[in-house]
């Protein structure tokens, strides 16, 4: 049988319930009717007008974004700008969208752990704020660096010593560079985030942290693999009828 939009977003916050949401963001239910019935479900890193003409395209009714929309309080719905263009693409398809954001990188799993895997780390431990720590077969920093650049598919910065031997990995994807003090409390010999202002580097690199800068959105997208995963394992374990897809836009790479 087909779910509706109300089913499928009791069915994502049962993989990362809203209650880990942060304080300032914006999760769940953000468009479209509750009880709308939905046959295939779209997950995708962010929702674009070229990520609505898919939905459109794949017969798709709902979309599932990591990153939300309406972080601003909106006071009209014009289409001369971005997100308003976005909404009306919504309400002429006729797509819902649920967001699953800060709540997705504190669940467990959830985007680091998503992280850690494609980076290959062992002995994974989650820490504070959504981090992850884990282990490699000791390697330089230089040759890690382009392991993740071939794991994440693109070019990343690296801040630290090439030579430097590396085993523990502290990882958080998106903005993390604010978090760099706890990597280095956790023992890490290098960290992994997606960004990381130039001095914010320097700085990390002096108090003995090597640093990787992979970019945002490289650091999350494969949590989206996981999120498509989960949600058709628990439509499946509750017998929805509905096919959930993962998005072809991959805007950033």
């Amino acid at each position: 049988m087909s779910a509706t939009v109300a089913q499928v977003l009791a069915l994502v916050n049962g993989i990362a319930p809203f209650e880990l949401a942060e304080e300032w963001d914006n999760v769940g239910l953000l468009a479209g009717k509750p009880e709308r019935l939905v046959e295939r479900v779209l997950c995708a890193l962010d929702l674009r007008l070229d990520v609505v003409e898919e939905a459109r395209r794949r017969g798709c009714q709902l979309i599932v974004t990591h990153h939300p929309i309406l972080f601003r309080g909106r006071k009209n719905l014009r289409e001369t700008d971005a997100e308003g263009r976005l909404l009306c693409a919504l309400v002429r398809a006729e797509i819902a969208m649920i967001a699953a954001h800060t709540n997705f990188d504190n669940a467990s799993p959830g985007v680091n752990d998503a992280l850690a895997s494609a980076l290959g780390l062992g002995n994974v431990t989650a820490l504070e704020n959504g981090m992850r720590l884990g282990e490699i077969k000791e390697t330089d920093f230089g040759m890690f660096c382009k392991k993740a650049e071939a794991a994440l598919r693109g070019p990343v910065r690296c801040y630290g010593d090439a030579e430097r031997k590396i085993r523990r990995v502290a990882v958080l994807g998106g903005a993390g560079e604010d978090y760099a003090s706890q990597a280095i409390e956790a023992g890490a010999d290098a960290y992994l985030t997606g960004e990381m202002a130039y001095h914010k580097g320097l700085d990390a690199a002096d108090n003995g942290l090597c640093v990787v800068e992979a970019g945002h959105a490289a650091t999350e997208y494969p949590a989206i693999s996981l999120l498509c995963r989960g949600l058709q394992n628990a439509a499946d374990a509750v017998q929805y009828g509905i096919c959930v897809l993962q998005s072809e836009s991959e805007v950033f790479f």
